[in-house]
C-alpha cells in the first residue's frame, strides 16, 4: 500500500513536470491543429497532445505492473497478464489510429472500419468483455443474448466512442466529463490504481486544455473513450455494476447527442460519421459564453447522476433527462 501510493505520488510529480515544461517537450508538438475558421475557431496553431500525455501514463503503469513482484495488483479489470496486455495492445493500435487522423486527418468511414475490426480483435481474446445478459431495474426478467452477443457487446464499445468523440468540441469538456467518470468510478465501484493515474493525467491535459496550450485530438478522444468504454462494460460483466440503465446514465448526454446528429445527418442525406457545426456545445456556444456553454453542459451531463443517487427510478431519470436535453437544444436554436 505504501509503494503503490509512493508510485502514484511519482506519477503526480512526472505530470506536473510535463505540465511545466509542456511547450519544450517535442513529443508533444508532432500534431498541430490550426485554425480554418470552418469547424476550428481557436485563435492559433494548437498542439493535439492530449492523448500522447494519456498514452504515457498508461504505458508506464502497464510497465510497472508487467514487472516481477510489482507492488500494484492487475486489478479486478484485469483477470490476468493476458488480460492486461490485450486491454494495452488494443489501446494503443486505438491511440495510434487517433494520432494518424489528427496528422492527416483520415476518412471517417476509414477510421471506423479500422475500430471496428481493433475491438472485434479485444473479444476475441478476452471473453470477460462479451455482454451475455441484460439487466434491467424495472424489469424483472434478463434478456439473454446468445449468438448476438458479440454483436451487442461490439455495438456498445462503438456508440460510446462514437457519441465520446463527436462529444468532444470545448475546452475542459471531455476533460471534466472523463474526470468525473473516473471519480464515480473510484468512489462507488473500485479502488483502482489505473482510474488515480487516468485522474491524474487527466487533470493536467484540462489544466493544459484550459489555457489553450493543447486539445485532446482523436488520439486522446478515441483512447480515453475506449478505456472508459473498456471499464463500464468490466464492471457491468463482473457484477459491479447491476443494471445496464446504470451506464447509460453516465453516457446519456454525448448519447442523445450522437442519436440527434445522426438522424440529421441522414436526413440531410449527407455521412451520419462526417463532421459539422451541430453538435450541443457548437449550438449553445453560438448563444451563450464559453463558461454558461460549459456550466449547462456540466449541469446536463451531472443530472441524471444526481437523480441516480437521490434514489429516483432510473427510468424517470432517463426520461426526464431526454426532455431537458431537447428543451435545452430547442430553447438554444430559438435564441440563435
Amino acid at each position: 500500500m505504501i509503494i503503490s501510493n509512493f508510485i502514484l505520488i511519482l506519477f503526480g510529480f512526472m505530470n506536473l513536470i510535463f505540465l511545466l515544461n509542456f511547450s519544450k517537450i517535442k513529443i508533444f508538438n508532432l500534431n498541430i491543429d490550426k485554425p480554418d475558421k470552418k469547424r476550428k475557431f481557436h485563435s492559433y496553431p494548437t498542439p493535439l497532445a492530449g492523448g500522447i500525455l494519456i498514452f504515457i501514463n498508461l504505458i508506464l503503469y502497464w510497465l510497472i505492473c508487467i514487472i516481477p513482484n510489482s507492488p500494484i495488483n492487475y486489478e479486478i479489470f484485469f483477470q490476468d497478464k493476458n488480460s492486461l496486455n490485450y486491454f494495452i495492445g488494443i489501446s494503443t493500435i486505438i491511440f495510434i489510429l487517433g494520432f494518424i487522423d489528427d496528422r492527416i486527418n483520415l476518412k471517417a468511414n476509414l477510421k471506423f472500419i479500422i475500430l471496428l475490426l481493433a475491438i472485434v480483435l479485444l473479444l476475441l481474446f478476452d471473453k470477460n468483455l462479451i455482454i451475455n445478459e441484460i439487466k434491467f431495474s424495472f424489469y424483472n426478467g434478463t434478456f439473454v443474448l446468445g449468438k448476438s452477443s458479440i454483436f451487442f457487446s461490439v455495438f456498445c464499445f462503438l456508440v460510446f466512442i462514437n457519441a465520446f468523440n463527436m462529444f468532444d468540441g470545448i475546452n475542459l469538456q471531455s476533460g471534466l466529463y472523463s474526470i468525473l467518470i473516473f471519480f464515480c468510478i473510484l468512489f462507488f465501484y473500485s479502488n483502482s490504481f489505473l482510474v488515480k493515474i487516468l485522474i491524474i493525467s487527466l487533470i493536467c491535459f484540462s489544466y493544459l486544455n484550459f489555457k489553450n496550450k493543447t486539445f485532446l485530438g482523436d488520439s486522446g478522444s478515441l483512447l480515453i473513450s475506449f478505456i472508459i468504454s473498456y471499464l463500464f462494460i468490466k464492471l457491468y460483466n463482473l457484477d459491479y455494476i447491476k443494471y445496464a440503465e446504470n451506464i447509460t446514465l453516465y453516457m446519456m448526454i454525448p448519447g442523445l447527442d450522437l442519436i440527434r446528429l445522426f438522424v440529421i445527418r441522414i436526413i440531410n442525406k449527407k455521412n451520419p460519421l462526417t463532421s459539422d457545426r451541430n453538435h450541443l456545445h457548437h449550438i449553445l456556444i453560438n448563444k451563450y459564453s464559453f463558461e454558461k456553454t460549459l456550466i449547462i453542459i456540466f449541469l446536463l451531463i451531472s443530472l441524471p447522476l444526481i437523480m441516480s443517487n437521490f434514489n429516483v427510478n432510473n427510468l424517470l431519470t432517463i426520461f426526464v433527462t431526454i426532455f431537458i436535453y431537447f428543451f435545452v437544444v430547442i430553447f438554444a436554436l430559438k435564441k440563435n
